[in-house]
Order: C-alpha cells, then structure tokens, then sequence
C-alpha cells in the first residue's frame, strides 16, 4: 500500500511499500551501460544489492559498539558543527554524523577503518563510480544516518561540487531495509536539468541558507514537479547527480530505523568545490584505488584542537566562521 507523506517543506510524495509500487527500475553491475543511460536521464538511479549484507550488518554493529557509547563531540551532517549525540527515546543518535573516514582513530579504529576499506571503496561502488565518473572516483564527504531526522528539498551543487559544475555524483547506502514509513531518501526526476544559479549574497549560506531553501521549494511547485522516494532494502545503493533535487522525508514510524551511508564523489582528476567559492586542490589517501579526502582528519592533532576549541567555544568559533564565509563570497562576487 503506497503511503502519502509531506516532504520538510509540506510537498505530498507517494511512497511506495513494495517492489511492485515502486516505480523506479533497479540495475546490476552487469547492467552499467543502461543504469548510465537512465541515470542521464532521470538524475538518479537505483543499484540492487551492491553492498553486500554482510558488510551492512558489521558495520551496524561497529556503529553500536564504537559509535554510540561515545559521549564527546563530533561533526554532525546537518549542522556540519561538532555536537555530542541527540538520541530520542529509541536510543537512536538523531544528528547524524559527518566524514567517516575522518572521525578520531583513537575512539573509533575499527567503524572508520571499515567504513573505508568495505563500504565507501568497496568494489562495486567503485566500479560504478568510476563508470559514471569517467575516471577513479574522489571521495569529499560521507555521512552515517541512524535516526530519521527530515531532510529539507536542495540540490548538492550548491554546498559542494567538482569544479566542473554538476559533475560530481553522490551515493546513498541502505545499510538495513529501509521502510516506507522510516524516513525514505526522495528525489526528482529530471531536476538535474535545473540551474538555480549560485549563491550570492542574497541567499548564501551564512546567513539567508532558507531563501535558497525556499527557491528550491517554489521551484518544485511552479514546474509541477514529480518527487520519488524509492523502495530501498539493504544493500541497494541510489546514485544521484549534483543537480538532482532531493532530501529526505520526516519518519513515520518510532520502531523503524534508517540506518543508511551517503558519499559524494568528484573525478580523481578535477578540483573540489566548496559553497560555490573556493576551488581546493585536496590531499588524499588512496585505498583500493580510489581518493579518499579526509576533512578535518581526527588523526591530526592540530584538527583535535579545533574541534576542541569549536565544542568548547561555539558560539565565537561559529561566528568567526560565517563571517569567514560571508568575505569569500562578496570577494568572488567581485
């Protein structure tokens, strides 16, 4: 039975229960050519089974034992601030966290190595990566969701990208069998079509982030948008383009997690992006043939003390930091 659910901005969406109401067609590794077709297609597409099971459920079990006994601060996803955990009464962690690949080697050494080695460069993500990619892909962020925190309607281009604009692709890993009512990933087709343009000072991020917000909204409502939120069980991945609207819808159902990983991906080759203007040459590790960026990299201890200092005197740090931003974007401007 197909459930109707608001998006964070009020936009009904029909979600499917089952393979049979799902509307969007899944692909195998032996189907590369035709997943890329669609995927230029539609701005997404949906990989069956990619992650292999048992490697979902080892790292739902590292989440449990490393991740959430831990009572300090790390970088959170909505936010991108350093935070201690919110849970509600599941014991579910609701502020999801940023960088895997980053998180503190001394508090976490088996969740971030194997995040690493057998999730984020995994084989098969690899190899379909790369097939979209057209070269070895660059990891420039991942995200760990447990809960079912709501995420509002965007495309990612506008907070990071390739230098060339719209090229990077992104992934989202069902890493449990992700129910209609738990907080389904949704997207819209053909989005990736649309330029909203750049941020400016009128809607940048610093200070107007909901006039972008609202744009993207109005955009969906003024073209009659079609929004989709695929069935996805463990082990599926959704591929999604740069420019491609989606989020995440609000759960439905207090038994039902979303246990689920995301990584965006640039090709080896280009320069990475940031909130549209700062080109950055990164520095990375290379594991298994693919370049994996490590923000804010917890095993520096220079990066120990910022975080320190940011969990410790947020409300300076934060305002240091948007004016920071704020400069960068009037310079570009000019």
């Amino acid at each position: 039975m197909v459930t109707r659910i608001n998006t964070p901005n009020g936009i009904a969406v029909d979600v499917p229960d089952t393979d049979d109401e799902d509307i969007s067609p899944k692909f195998g590794l032996d189907q590369l050519d035709a997943a890329l077709a669609y995927y230029r297609a539609e701005g997404y597409v949906v990989f069956r089974r990619l992650i292999a099971a048992e490697d979902c459920d080892a790292i739902r079990a590292l989440w449990e034992a490393e991740v959430k006994p831990f009572g300090g601060a790390i970088y959170r996803q909505a936010t991108a601030k350093a935070e201690r955990h919110v849970t509600n009464r599941n014991g579910w962690i609701m502020n999801p966290i940023l960088n895997l690949q980053s998180v503190d080697p001394r508090r976490f050494p088996t969740f971030r190595q194997f995040a690493v080695d057998r999730i984020l460069t995994s084989a098969a993500l690899k190899t379909v990566a790369r097939h979209f990619l057209g070269d070895n892909p660059k990891i420039v962020q991942s995200m760990y969701f447990e809960g079912n925190s709501a995420t509002w309607e965007h495309q990612d281009s506008y907070y990071l990208d390739s230098e060339n604009i719209g090229t990077m692709t992104a992934a989202w890993i069902a890493i449990e069998d992700i129910a209609a009512t738990a907080g389904r990933f949704f997207i819209c087709p053909k989005s990736h079509k649309i330029d909203l343009g750049e941020q400016d000072i009128y809607n940048n991020i610093a200070d107007n982030h909901d006039v972008y917000i609202g744009k993207v909204v109005d955009e969906i409502r003024a073209r009659q948008m079609e929004i989709r939120a695929p069935k996805l069980d463990k082990g599926d991945v959704l591929f999604w383009n740069a420019w491609t609207i989606h989020g995440s819808l609000a759960s439905q159902d207090e038994h039902r997690s979303r246990s689920s990983i995301t990584c965006h991906m640039i090709p080896a080759r280009d320069r990475f992006l940031q909130l549209q203007t700062r080109v950055l040459e990164l520095q990375t590790d290379v594991v298994n043939d693919v370049h994996v960026f490590r923000p804010k990299d917890q095993q520096s201890p220079a990066n120990r003390a910022v975080l320190w200092a940011e969990s410790n005197f947020p409300g300076p740090f934060y305002w240091l930091k948007k004016k920071a931003v704020k400069a960068a974007i009037r310079a570009k401007q000019r």
